[in-house]
């Protein structure tokens, strides 16, 4: 069994997932913007939910995904992982709950936070060397997030390459090495509304 770290910045803390995150993680999955950007079942069961939680131990264990819950005032705000690519590679992976989305302690979203400790973790704990982010295009939340860490972006798009219930969706792509200052490293485009 494997002891999943608890890593906390005194307002974010990330963990292990527990059968309490069970409606939460259900309540995640029924938002309109999950279902558009990511690859959650649909119609999503409290059953799915379930299964989630219960796979997570197995994706320690196999040292195929290092996946942490993010809990923010005492309540499961969402997911972050690193999918563990091989040769010192990862690729990101978050999901926030509706209920957190946008919040901010002292300037900085929660989800930030978030990425901030899974980043600094991956890069320590992991020995990574590179973290590569992808997104729908269109999902300018997801890219922002990603930007405010310092992910560089790939010009373009890569076509049809993101799964999503039976169709290959264009994707945006961008990585991040290590010794990056987790910092935006360009200006965000004027003609994005900021979010």
């Amino acid at each position: 069994m494997i002891d999943v770290p608890t890593l906390t910045d005194g307002v974010v803390t990330l963990r292990a997932h527990v059968a309490a995150d069970l409606q939460r993680a259900w309540e995640q999955c029924q938002d309109a913007e999950s279902i558009r950007w990511t690859t959650v079942p649909v119609p999503y069961s409290h059953a799915d939910a379930a299964d989630f939680l219960a796979a997570m131990p197995r994706l320690w264990e196999s040292d195929r995904e290092w996946i942490f819950a993010v809990e923010y005032d005492g309540a499961y705000g969402g997911t972050v992982s690193l999918r563990n690519e091989g040769s010192h590679r990862a690729e990101i992976a978050y999901g926030s709950h509706p209920a957190v989305r946008g919040v901010r302690v002292d300037g900085v979203t929660v989800m930030e936070r978030a990425l901030r400790l899974l980043l600094v973790w991956g890069f320590a704990a992991r020995g990574l060397e590179t973290v590569i982010w992808w997104a729908h295009q269109g999902n300018w939340a997801s890219r922002r997030l990603a930007w405010k860490v310092g992910f560089a972006f790939v010009p373009g798009v890569v076509p049809a390459w993101l799964p999503q219930r039976g169709q290959l969706r264009d994707a945006w792509l961008g990585t991040l090495r290590r010794g990056a200052s987790l910092a935006p490293g360009a200006a965000w485009p004027a003609d994005v509304v900021a979010r």
